[in-house]
């Protein structure tokens, strides 16, 4: 299972213009590879796309699996 990133559901935007940051939120089901999290922030978008393509990987914590 690959995650597919939605933008509209899945990022938050704190800040405007040059300030902006980007909170990623996973669905249930997806972490990042290097750690059991399912939220992580960028500086940028580009940031953000990079790590959905290296770093999401499914997950098996236990709220992921109920």
């Amino acid at each position: 299972m690959k995650y597919k990133l939605d933008v509209k559901n899945h990022v938050d935007v704190d800040g405007y213009g040059e300030d902006a940051c980007y909170i990623l939120n996973l669905p249930y089901g997806f972490r990042f590879s290097d750690d059991v999290v399912h939220v992580r922030g960028y500086d940028t978008m580009k940031e953000l796309r990079q790590s959905v393509k290296d770093d999401v990987i499914p997950c098996n914590c236990n709220d992921c699996v109920k």
